[in-house]
């Protein structure tokens, strides 16, 4: 058991050590691959997507384009200069990009403001284009006839009829067929070539050139031409060899046709000037060495940007999780919080409504209390009403009694009885009659009750007469 554990913590301690020195010499490594020389070239199915839709231009324009491409920075500098002078024409915007320096390429590609405007628009493509030209002229040059027999085999050629088409040593040679007059074609890479070989790596596509026509047959389209007035033919292709032919161009602002460049005087191969670069990193550690740039190449950025991303990331995932973390611990340290405030807010709830409800319970009792007071205090008072009422009025024995004692005296009477006397007077005698004058004696009481009777009438016989009196009057 002990061997075993020894085993596992010295194996254990091996991958440490390989892991830190993986992680401290990559940095090493990439210097090392820089100064080797070691760089990643495009394939063939990258050359023929970037070059499908020029590779069928005029030689003289393409060979402006792949050394323009070199220097992006200018051609970017170039469009603005044509997009600010739109009006002005060809002669006049030559002598003004004259004075800025550019390469003579550059300039003149001011007179194809479609090239131009694809070239600053695409700037990744056309960067692309020029590292790879830079990085390996004779496989741009070998990939470009590549794809022009590609669109012969598919009878694509024969419909350029503003170009002259020219087999040379089994070279597909397109040239105007009018030297001062130039023409731009526009085509659909995706069709002129018939089979496109590399299914993975699509031609690319552009969109048709403004005011361009196609004729009822063919897959071309074609605007009027341009007319070379200035100096543009110092370039050409050496296809034998590969490689791109300049003559001696300064202080030759003029149209000057040279023949065949590439066996004229003085043609020699094309160089690349790191000045009209003008700072632009190159993409391969070996073109780097080559122009002596001491800028780091596009390829090593590219890495090191990579590699600044995925530790960002990391970071990044790792901040995510302990944030998540720390919200979690953060997050239930709330709940538990807001769990307790919430048993302490229920709590004093339910102790205000308890105590509410004690409140309302003691108001009901009050008012039930108070309620059976007024109802006895009410019962007592009605009873008190009615022993009044009832000892206010007389008996039915008392009744009776003075009714048995007053009809004598109405039958004595009864020429009187016509004269009654008036409700207000029986209201007075009755009122007169009290309790104890009941309990006396009949006749006592009808003799009185007999005078008071004879005293309204003569009373009432009296007012008749004065009443009388004084109607006569």
């Amino acid at each position: 058991m002990k061997i075993h554990t020894r085993q596992n913590r010295t194996g254990g301690l091996i991958t440490l050590c390989m892991i830190l020195t993986l992680t401290l010499f990559t940095p090493l490594s990439k210097a090392q691959a820089e100064s080797s020389g070691q760089e990643t070239s495009f394939s063939e199915a990258e050359l023929a997507q970037m070059l499908a839709p020029i590779a069928l231009y005029p030689d003289s324009l393409l060979t402006h384009i792949l050394i323009a491409s070199t220097y992006p920075l200018e051609i970017v500098q170039a469009k603005r200069l044509q997009s600010k002078n739109k009006l002005l024409p060809t002669e006049q915007l030559m002598e003004k990009a004259e004075d800025e320096e550019w390469d003579p390429s550059v300039t003149a590609l001011l007179a194809f403001p479609t090239v131009l405007d694809k070239l600053s628009e695409d700037l990744e493509w056309t960067q692309d284009l020029g590292d790879a030209f830079l990085q390996d002229e004779e496989r741009m040059l070998a990939s470009i006839q590549t794809l022009r027999h590609q669109a012969d085999k598919a009878d694509s050629l024969a419909e350029m009829e503003n170009m002259s088409v020219s087999r040379v040593d089994n070279q597909i040679i397109i040239e105007p067929i009018q030297k001062e007059i130039v023409y731009v074609p526009y085509y659909d890479p995706r069709v002129v070539y018939g089979h496109w070989a590399w299914y993975n790596y699509p031609p690319v596509y552009w969109a048709p050139y403004p005011y361009y026509v196609r004729p009822p047959y063919g897959h071309f389209y074609w605007n009027s031409g341009v007319h070379i007035s200035f100096n543009y033919y110092f370039s050409a292709f050496h296809w034998n060899k590969r490689h791109v032919v300049v003559v001696h161009h300064n202080n030759a602002r003029h149209y000057r046709h040279h023949g065949r460049i590439v066996t004229s005087h003085g043609a020699q191969r094309w160089h690349h000037k790191p000045a009209h670069r003008r700072g632009v990193a190159y993409r391969s550690p070996a073109v780097k060495h080559r122009y002596k740039s001491h800028r780091p190449s596009t390829l090593y950025s590219k890495q090191v940007r990579q590699a600044d991303r995925h530790a960002i990331k990391h970071a990044s995932t790792s901040n995510k999780l302990h944030s998540k973390s720390i919200h979690t611990t953060r997050s239930t340290s709330v709940n538990n919080l807001s769990h307790y405030n919430k048993q302490i807010a229920k709590q004093r709830e339910q102790k205000f409504a308890n105590q509410m409800h004690h409140k309302r319970n003691m108001q009901v009792s009050d008012r039930s209390v108070n309620k059976h007071k007024v109802s006895n205090h009410q019962d007592r008072t009605q009873t008190q009403q009615r022993l009044k009422q009832a000892s206010s009025k007389p008996s039915h024995y008392n009744r009776a009694q003075t009714r048995s004692s007053q009809k004598p005296t109405h039958k004595a009477h009864n020429s009187s009885q016509q004269n009654k006397p008036s409700h207000y007077n029986q209201v007075q005698t009755k009122a007169s009659h009290k309790p104890t004058q009941m309990r006396s004696s009949g006749p006592s009481n009808a003799k009185t009750h007999h005078q008071k009777n004879a005293n309204h009438k003569s009373n009432s016989q009296r007012s008749n007469s004065r009443s009388h009196t004084k109607q006569r009057d």
